[in-house]
């Protein structure tokens, strides 16, 4: 899609919001006043949480490519803008789910959410929830979570808008557009983004003979996002909220250092919405409910033949949260889910496969002057068969000057795929959930300007579901093992000021160690040896600075070795790179006006010290790369 069908679609999106808005702007409705119950959110209690700081960024970057850099949990990436998975804690990609303003975007057919196709926005609030949460957030979040929260509606009331133009290294080219209304009982914003690059970055294949310089070739990436949201206040108790995401991407995928070239690529189409409401019958009580839905489709060709896989997911849920004297809150809801997917590799092309699911949780959280303590259950049912029953427990206390603690201990679970279950004579319908538990305690240190935390952890996950090739060669599922995943988080951050200029510097460290602690079936050699792709050293450092509106930043983010294989045979190189962004803002704004236009340009130079380096074995990421952009903002 070009740039001029790209504004055209942005036009078409908002123009059916504006005439609501014209019709309401002259309403006098008054604004709903906060209430503190709205901002209880006491199941995050006793978690470790890695929030994004504010970076010098213009447009959207990828989900993959901002936790890359800043290294809070593993990203499992193939080439630049191809499939890139997530790992917390050692959990894996099907274990550590990603939400965006509340909607789980993993796939019902394999479990896994692609990070490189997942845009985050400046401003928008991004946070890595550390810890097993099933008993919150349901099958899959074993290790972790990664919550997006989109920040769209403006401070000031009136039309906002923006447009913004990138070029980038290997024929890289972006476009963002956006525009919104913000008014006392109505507000909508609109914004997407373009991309497109060829990719076609050198590099040294060491593989070959020589170890030529050689150019990456079938990587083209072309993609469009386009998101909407809407707000509507309907009285001082009520609000209408939707959220919409039309997605488009064309990917060729490339071919391994040990491979030849060949047609390999993959087409992705998604559209996801949400609607919720928020009722509020007093300031001590709160009705959250929601209903969603996800269309989902995706095209691979390989080897001159094309699969195609389709799904659908339906999600209600409701809630209700109560606070009462003596400094006690509670909270209850239902939730039910209907996955269906359409698959060629299926046992009948022409069926649409289900898995249905409902379930029942309660969490109640006591405070104290210093402490607080939540405790979290849940029963879900799969097929109407019940799932492991799960709970938490996690706490939190001050220790007058010396800091706080926390703990937090979970039961977590993670269902079959669809893929799992219904793969043509391969899946195995009889597969029992994955179950286990996880545990971890810290202590948060706190100064002006400086603060640390020490965090040590554990998780275990038995059936540990694995696809792994039987006596005939023929990859199969089936719960094969127990893993064994621990290790150790810091965390530091200093703020200071020189004169006009402010500074902070971020640092984060973890070692894990996971491991098979039993294996069922299969390779004997892989007992008590790591997991494949996870690093037990990983960090990060990063260092920002803001001068009126000139701001900039460098991270630096560290890897370890990973091993490619169960028996831990053979090894990736640890790497380490460098990332350097700057943007300077300039506001052109009539005296005493209270509106203006502002001119941002900004830029980055990716992989500063052209470290090469691998993220996957024999599949090269992309050494020093530019990019820079203009962005105008009214």
């Amino acid at each position: 899609m070009n740039a001029l069908r790209l504004c055209a679609l942005v036009l078409a999106l908002i123009w059916l919001p504006f005439l609501l808005v014209s019709q309401s702007a002259t309403d006098t409705a008054q604004i709903l006043p906060a209430l503190t119950v709205r901002d209880i959110r006491f199941e995050r209690t006793g978690y470790t949480v890695w929030k994004a700081d504010t970076l010098p960024l213009q447009g959207s970057l990828s989900l993959a490519d901002r936790l890359l850099w800043e290294a809070p949990l593993t990203v499992r990436a193939n080439a630049p803008g191809t499939l890139a998975t997530l790992s917390v804690r050692g959990a894996g990609p099907s274990r550590t789910p990603v939400f965006w303003n509340g909607l789980n975007l993993q796939s019902p057919m394999n479990g896994v959410v692609d990070a490189s196709l997942i845009p985050t926005w400046s401003g928008d609030r991004l946070e890595v929830r550390y810890g097993g949460q099933s008993a919150a957030l349901s099958s899959g979040a074993m290790g972790g979570s990664i919550l997006i929260e989109s920040d769209v509606w403006a401070d000031n009331a009136g039309f906002s808008g923006w447009l913004g133009s990138a070029l980038g290294s290997f024929r890289r080219n972006e476009i963002n557009s956006g525009l919104g209304y913000s008014g006392k009982k109505i507000a909508t914003q609109v914004r997407a983004t373009w991309q497109k690059a060829d990719n076609d970055f050198p590099f040294r294949n060491t593989t070959q003979i020589g170890q030529p310089d050689v150019y990456q070739v079938n990587n083209f990436l072309q993609k469009t996002d386009v998101q909407q949201f809407n707000r509507l206040k309907i009285n001082e108790k009520n609000i209408l909220k939707t959220a919409a995401w039309h997605q488009q991407a064309f990917r060729e995928i490339p071919p391994a250092m040990t491979e030849a070239r060949s047609e390999t690529w993959q087409r992705d189409r998604a559209n996801r919405a949400v609607l919720t409401w928020e009722n509020a019958p007093n300031t001590r009580s709160y009705w959250l409910t929601r209903v969603a839905w996800l269309d989902e489709f995706i095209a691979f060709r390989l080897l001159g033949q094309t699969d195609t896989s389709r799904s659908r997911t339906l999600l209600a849920s409701t809630t209700y949260t109560s606070t009462h004297p003596h400094h006690l809150t509670w909270k209850a809801g239902l939730q039910a889910t209907l996955q269906t997917a359409q698959v060629d590799g299926y046992a009948d092309t022409s069926r649409w496969f289900s898995q249905r699911r409902a379930a029942a949780f309660a969490m109640a959280e006591r405070q104290w002057r210093k402490a607080r303590i939540s405790l979290l259950v849940r029963q879900e049912l799969a097929e109407g068969t019940a799932v492991p029953f799960t709970g938490s427990i996690g706490g939190q206390f001050r220790a007058g000057r010396v800091g706080a603690g926390r703990f937090h201990v979970s039961r977590n679970f993670n269902l079959p795929t669809l893929n799992d279950r219904h793969w043509r004579t391969l899946g195995n319908s009889a597969l029992l959930s994955e179950k286990g538990y996880s545990a971890d305690a810290g202590w948060h240190f706190q100064r002006k300007g400086f603060s640390t935390e020490l965090s040590v952890f554990q998780l275990i996950v038995d059936n540990w579901i694995l696809w792994q090739p039987g006596m005939d060669g023929q990859f199969r599922p089936g719960n094969l093992r127990k893993v064994w995943s621990r290790g150790v988080e810091w965390n530091g951050h200093w703020q200071w000021q020189s004169d006009d200029w402010r500074w902070k510097m971020s640092g984060r460290y973890q070692f894990t160690k996971a491991t098979n602690v039993a294996i069922y079936s299969g390779e004997a050699g892989a007992l008590h040896r790591e997991l494949p792709y996870t690093p037990k050293h990983t960090g990060g450092l990063t260092l920002s600075v803001l001068k009126g509106r000139l701001s900039g930043a460098y991270l630096h983010q560290f890897t370890g070795h990973r091993f490619v294989t169960s028996d831990n045979a053979t090894v990736v190189r640890g790497f380490s790179i460098g990332n350097l962004l700057v943007r300077h803002e300039f506001s052109f704004q009539k005296k005493n006006a209270s509106r203006g236009v502002q001119l941002t340009l900004d830029a980055r130079l990716e992989n500063v010290w052209n470290t090469p380096y691998q993220v996957l074995a024999y599949r090269p990421m992309p050494g020093r790369a530019g990019r820079v952009g203009i962005e105008i903002r009214f």
